[in-house]
Parts: structure tokens; sequence; C-alpha cells
């Protein structure tokens, strides 16, 4: 272990000294400071990646029957003078037996060997043999890192699993397919797992999709904050992770009704704000505009096809007007070259008879006479020049403000203001809802922005300034159940390769989205083109807590197959109190929990409503207040329901939600109600 921690030490020095002298180096032009910035990044990156793999560098070994040895860990580190590498990247294919191999097909091994580390030292060693041998002396057969890590305290924290990824969950993260994964299963089987070291693998295995980044969306800041460490312990930094309110950098100031939020995120709402956008762009009417001490202008018909030119652009609405401007500062220019010259022919001929004489004429005798042949270009295109008339309109205050009148410039929230704060373009343009979803719509013009308006926003965004600047090689997406039409069209354009990894649990989605099963949700989008993984173990959640909530599935979600769960434990409690005793109840019962069990992470989660007087009573003392919208993905080692009653009542998904909340314990359940 000592060599590899002195190699580790090495590549850090080396990263770091060429980092100093990349920062050193001067740079004249623009081209050079670009090139420096780069090689300054990739070896900054290069330094959090082996940072990162300083804890639990090495976590196991690989013994072959043919007396092939190799260790596994967090990256790779290689010398010259070995044939085989110090330390192999879990994600290299060199790694796949330390996950996939078993008894049944021990894929050419004899032992498996699972690794503690404290620091730089060796603290536990757990071996699994594999090929039906005996044990030998120098084999250590005990509890596997699994059954540790199941048992050991919850911290608030998500732990990275590299160590202890399971056959089931391995083969989803090595997946070889690179458009759209899908990973469902029920509570606890390790979903959000699966999609981070996914995005790990993906970071190692794709190179393309590595250059453009990761993204990883989840439902809430809550959830984020509790799967943030990570990524960083596997040595990827360059990850963003994000919830779509911050992706579109809209604050939310509340939270839409149900019935409204589903409202909004039909894909019906996409084609109503492009056609009020739409219907702002030269609808009908002539241009005309004052240059000098006249007008000039053009018809209809050149405003309605400076229109259509300007649409088919495929240009967003403020990109496009650009062009609208030009094809009618060209137009106006050709009316004012037509113009002059009718003007200077009527001059010429007014001339010609008074006094009986032709001026071009009598010009052109006139430069014979001085030795010259001709002019090559007579008449009136000599006294016009156009690109000089264009030049002039073009910067001209009175032709924009014309151009304003036809062609507006618009942001996004001014769009998605103009539709729902009026009846009449709720009516014009989403004629497929009733007259009274179109009610429920309708806001004040000064109405603070909700939740479900963020998809809107950034709708209206692609379509007046175009598609987001930054777009991702991957993403992935926790509790994409929760996803509604417009948020998934958020999602697609910020990766327009559409490379992704879903994960979710149609029993768990909340009350906004109105599919119920994967081809429902993702169709619209991606069509057919998805492969989709079902893990059926639950790791997290014991058998006794999952049969407690065997019914409620069958309801919430008939025809899902429970989970079967791998672990045991206390059966869970119910305890009765009414309402105005609920919170008294559930401080004494959290007090004598951490009493009884100190260092737990314990929970109580209620509805939303009454997650402020449990938090004001002094119940944080012992334990975290959870509102059940926001409980999704996250565990704790014991967990207190409260209310469970009020829970199904808060919200159209209520029994969802309660389902989501009975199953966030590890260790033990109690639920207390009237």
């Amino acid at each position: 272990m000592s060599a590899m921690y002195e190699l580790l030490d090495e590549r850090r020095a080396d990263a770091l000294a060429q980092l100093a002298e990349v920062l050193r180096s001067s740079a004249d032009s623009a081209g050079e400071v670009y090139a420096r910035d780069v090689a300054a990044e990739d070896l900054a990156r290069r330094m959090r990646r082996l940072e990162g793999a300083e804890e639990g560098l090495a976590f196991g070994r690989l013994d072959g029957v043919d007396g092939t040895a190799l260790h596994i860990g967090r990256l790779g580190l290689h010398t010259e003078d070995r044939d085989l590498p110090l330390l192999v990247d879990w994600r290299a294919e060199a790694a796949r037996p330390f996950y996939a191999a078993t008894a049944v097909h021990p894929m050419g091994l004899r032992r498996r060997r699972h690794l503690r580390l404290e620091g730089r030292a060796v603290r536990a060693v757990s071996d699994e043999l594999l090929d039906g041998s005996a044990p030998a002396a120098e084999d250590v057969v005990g509890d596997g890192p699994l059954k540790l890590a199941l048992e050991a305290q919850r911290t608030g924290r998500m732990r990275s699993a590299v160590a202890t990824l399971q056959e089931e969950q391995d083969a989803v993260v090595r997946s070889p397919h690179r458009g759209v994964t899908v990973v469902q299963g029920g509570p606890g089987t390790g979903k959000t797992v699966v999609a981070l070291h996914r995005a790990a693998y993906v970071l190692y295995a794709f190179p393309r999709a590595a250059e453009r980044g990761v993204l990883v969306l989840g439902p809430n800041a809550r959830f984020l904050d509790y799967i943030s460490q990570v990524l960083p312990s596997l040595g990827e930094n360059d990850v963003l992770l994000t919830t779509c309110d911050e992706l579109a950098a809209v604050a939310a100031d509340a939270v839409e009704p149900a019935d409204v939020a589903q409202l909004k995120g039909n894909a019906v709402m996409a084609e109503a704000l492009a056609g009020l956008v739409r219907s702002r762009q030269a609808p009908e009417g002539d241009f005309a505009v004052r240059v000098g001490q006249g007008w000039a202008g053009v018809t209809r018909a050149d405003v309605a096809e400076a229109r259509d030119v300007a649409r088919a652009s495929g240009l967003p609405h403020n990109r496009a007007r650009e062009v609208f401007k030009d094809r009618l500062i060209g137009a106006v220019a050709d009316a004012l070259e037509r113009g002059t010259a009718q003007a200077l022919e009527q001059i010429d001929a007014e001339v010609a008879r008074i006094t009986g004489l032709d001026l071009d004429a009598a010009a052109e005798a006139d430069l014979q006479a001085l030795g010259f042949d001709g002019v090559a270009e007579s008449g009136p295109a000599q006294e016009f020049d156009a690109e000089a008339v264009r030049a002039d309109l073009a910067d001209d205050a009175q032709v924009d403000r014309a151009v304003e009148s036809l062609w507006p410039r618009l942001t996004p929230e001014a769009v998605v203001r103009s539709l729902l704060a009026d009846t009449d373009a709720l009516r014009a343009h989403l004629p497929s809802m009733s007259g009274e979803e179109r009610s429920g719509l309708l806001r004040a013009p000064d109405a603070p922005w909700t939740d479900a308006d963020v998809p809107l926003l950034d709708e209206a965004a692609s379509l007046v300034d175009g598609p987001p600047e930054r777009t991702y090689g991957h993403v992935v997406v926790d509790e994409a159940q929760e996803l509604t039409d417009m948020r998934w069209r958020m999602v697609v354009r910020r990766c327009p390769g559409k490379s992704l990894t879903l994960v979710g649990d149609f029993a768990q989605a909340g009350p906004a989205t109105r599919a119920c099963d994967w081809p429902q949700a993702l169709g619209p989008h991606f069509g057919s083109r998805f492969v989709l993984h079902t893990l059926t173990v639950s790791y997290r959640t014991t058998e006794e807590i999952l049969a407690t909530t065997r019914d409620l599935l069958a309801r919430i979600s008939p025809g899902q197959q429970p989970v079967r769960s791998i672990r045991h434990g206390d059966r869970p409690r119910t305890l009765t109190a009414p309402s105005h005793a609920l919170v008294a109840a559930v401080a004494e019962e959290l007090s004598a929990e951490a009493a009884q069990y100190p260092g737990d992470l314990l929970a109580v989660i209620c509805a939303d409503a009454r997650a402020g007087d449990m938090a004001s009573a002094g119940i944080t003392r012992w334990a975290r207040v959870v509102p059940a919208s926001e409980a999704r993905g996250l565990e704790f080692d014991g967990v207190v329901v409260a209310g469970p009653g009020e829970i199904v009542s808060a919200r159209p998904s209520g029994e969802r939600d309660l389902y989501v909340a009975l199953t966030r314990a590890t260790k033990r359940l109690c639920t207390i109600g009237s």
C-alpha cells in the first residue's frame, strides 16, 4: 500500500509543478492565452482527481487462479517497470470481476479481497473465495463490506459505494449504451448510487461525452446536499449538480397547486408559447419611416415577405428580428432608389421641355471633347448610393422604433406573463383546454413565479434568445418520475446528443406528473429509444418495513412487483395521538430514540404544513425535520412518520408521499397519528 501512496504523492507533486510552470509562462496572443488557460484547467482537474483519491485509495484485490493479483482502487496508477498496473481504476474493464464474479461464475478468480483503509493504513480485510477451494492460512473470511456499510450509522450524506456495488448495479453502471438508460427500482435498491457511479463511469469511458461534461439533476436542494460528496470521493469534481430551477436561473417564490402544476407541465404549453411569440412577428401592417423631409415605406406584401424570410432563418425571435429589419431596410432602400430614378427622369424631362437640351447627351459631348471616350455608367444610378442609405437606415432610431412596432424585442418573462395574465391570449393559444382549465392558469401580472413556471420561462428563453449556451455530453436525472413534459424539454435542450441516465420509481411519483410508466413519460421526447433496467433488491430498507407497505404499494402502483430485502430488523411500531397532541408525542418518541441509540441519524417526516410546528417545538435537538414532499431519495437510521393521515390528505399524491416517508429508514420506523 505504501508504494501506491508514494506514487500518488509523486504524481501530485508532478502535476503541481506542471501547473505552476504553466501559470508562470507568458502568453502574447489571444490564442496563446486560451491554450495556457486550457492547459491550466486540465492540470487543475488532474490535481483534484488525485486529491480526491487520497481517502480509500485502494479498496480491493483480485487473486486469479493463475497466481496474478490486481489491486482495485479509485484511480489507475501505472509505472513503466511493472508489467501489471500498481492500481487498477474501478471503471476499467480489468476491474469488472471485482463486481461481477460469483461462486457460480468466478471469472478466473480464486479470491476477491475487500480492504478498509483508515488514512493510509489497512484496518480491515475480508475475503470471498470464489473457486470452491478451502480457506488457506492467508485467507480472512468474515463479514463483507456490504454488510458493514448497510449496518453503519447514517451521516446525512450519501457515501460512495464504489467498494460495494452489487452485480446488478454494476451492470447498469458499465452499460455500453450511449443513448437513454433508464433505471427503475423500489425503495433502497440503490438507484441514486447507480446513477452517480454511472456518471463517473461515463467520464472515464466515453471521452466525447466527457469533453462536454456531466450534469446531474436532482429534485431539490436538500437531496443535492445529501449526494454532494459521492462524486468528489470518486475523484470527479467536474460535474454540475443542480435542480431545474437553478438550471434555468429562476427564483421560484411559490409552490404551484397540483392541479395547476399539471396543466403547466403539459406539452401544449410549449405550443402556446410558440404561438404567442409568432403572433408578435409582424402579423400585419405597412412599414413607413421618415427619410429627410418625407416618408418612405413599403407595402404589406413586402412586410409579409420579410417576416417569412426571418422565420425561415430558424433563428430565435430576437435574432430573427435583425433579419426582418435588414429585409425591410433593403425594401425601403430599393423603394428610395426607384423614387430617386423617377425624380431624376422627371427633372431631365422638365429641363428638356423648357430648354430643348438633352442634359445627358450634352455631358457626354463635353467629356469626349476633354479626351474621354464616354461614361461607363450614366443615368440615375450614379446619383444613388444604396449601401450608404442602408447603413444610415440601420442606425436610425426612427427605423428601429418602426421595426419594434412590427417585430418587438421580447424577454422570456414578458412572453410568459403575456400568456398567463391575458384571458384572450389563453383562449387563442390554448384552444384544446377547457374554460375552467384556462381560468386555473390565469394569474395576476405581478404574481410571483412558481416552481411550475420555471420550465415555461426556460421554454420562452429558447424561443426568444435561442437554446442554452452550455450543453452537456451526458445528463443524469434522479427522481426522473417527477419530471413533467415541460421539464423534459428543459433536459433535452441541454443534452442534444440525448445521452442520459434516468432513475426513478413511479410508485414514488409526486402530484405534477401525469405519466404512470416510462413509455408514457419518455415517448414524446425519445420515442422507444431507451434501455430499461430494473433493480430488484433493496439494500437499505428491512424486510419488516417493506412488509408494512405492501398493501399501500398495491394501491398506488397496481402490478408493480415488490422488491425483496436482504436485511431484517425491528418490527415497525404504531402509536396513537390526536392531532392537537401530535407534536408532543413525536418529541417524546424522538427523545427516547436519541437516548437509546446515540449517534444514529433520526428524522421526523410530516406533512409540509406541519414542518414549521415541529421545528419550532425544538424537535431538531434530536432529529431532522423533513417535509414529506422533500423526502424522496433520503435515508436515516430511524424515522418517525408524524400524522400519516395529514400526509395523505395534503396533496393529490398523498398516498405516494406516505409510501416514500415509510421507506426512508434503514433500521427503525415508528408511525404516530390519530
